[in-house]
């Protein structure tokens, strides 16, 4: 296994991580390896700017950002030496979050964040990492992410991330919360709180190479905004991606009104199709 162990002021900036990752080459699976940070901080101005843009409350660290606030972690640990895994393409599927305890602004923790699956399959190759973040060597919350990295045989788009959910098989009902407006700006402006600058969010003309005809809103912008719905604690969420949410567009946010599905969230777009689905508790 290789570990590498570094304090949070020696993370490389997430604009260098990036343009390695546009370089990368390969189609080896992931190795055994893992990013370990002790004494990792969340800075107040940054939680309260990434809160302001995604409509969060102020002076809380919401479970998403612990994703976001780690990304250059994760960029670091796809770009080591040993990771030979071509990036450009890499869809976004899944992510999870879980809490013993919520985590506190401005409080050290010990943030490992390594490969916990990386399999072959007929879309290609798909991976998971897991961060966790720890005090005094007990776990407090962790988060896992799943990508998929589309193999050389073509797949249709609706087979990569639009197959039918069992949500849209058992079609319950559903209230809307409210209309997301979804634009470029909207993307740039979050691109500037969470560091994530990949094209495809960015302009039509940097999201074409990828295969889209516009730009794309960040998955984890709207996994922000549905997030920031949920009135009650939670101790647990997870988000599967569905479709991309093209830019300039809107989506509504609704909730499942079945008691027997109580925990449920998902994004649609102008179509009733859904782009993210949500399940918390």
């Amino acid at each position: 296994m290789t570990t590498i162990t570094i304090k949070q002021s020696q993370l490389p900036s997430s604009m260098l991580l990036l343009a390695k990752a546009i370089l990368k080459k390969g189609r080896d699976p992931l190795p055994s390896i893992t990013v370990a940070i002790d004494g990792f901080t969340f800075e107040s101005e940054s939680v309260n700017r990434y809160n302001t843009c995604c409509g969060l409350p102020q002076g809380r660290l919401p479970l998403p950002y612990l994703f976001v606030a780690t990304q250059p972690a994760q960029l670091l640990l796809l770009t080591h030496p040993s990771v030979s895994l071509t990036l450009l393409g890499m869809i976004h599927t899944h992510v999870s979050f879980h809490q013993q305890a919520p985590l506190q602004i401005g409080k050290a923790y010990d943030f490992s964040l390594g490969v916990i699956e990386c399999n072959q399959t007929e879309k290609g190759m798909e991976f998971e990492l897991e961060g966790r973040f720890a005090l005094d060597g007990v776990y407090q919350a962790g988060y896992r992410s799943r990508c998929l990295l589309r193999g050389k045989t073509p797949v249709n788009r609706k087979d990569q991330n639009e197959s039918t959910s069992e949500i849209e098989e058992q079609c319950p009902a559903w209230t809307k919360l409210k209309t997301l407006t979804l634009t470029p700006q909207i993307a740039r402006g979050y691109a500037a709180v969470s560091g994530d600058y990949n094209p495809i969010h960015l302009h039509w003309l940097t999201a074409k190479p990828f295969g889209f005809n516009a730009p794309i809103i960040h998955g984890m912008y709207s996994v922000a905004r549905m997030f920031a719905a949920i009135e009650s604690p939670i101790s647990q969420a997870e988000f599967t991606f569905r479709r991309p949410a093209f830019l300039p567009s809107t989506a509504d946010l609704e909730f499942c009104e079945s008691e027997a599905r109580e925990g449920e969230l998902r994004l649609v777009n102008s179509e009733g199709k859904p782009l993210v689905e949500a399940h918390y508790r």
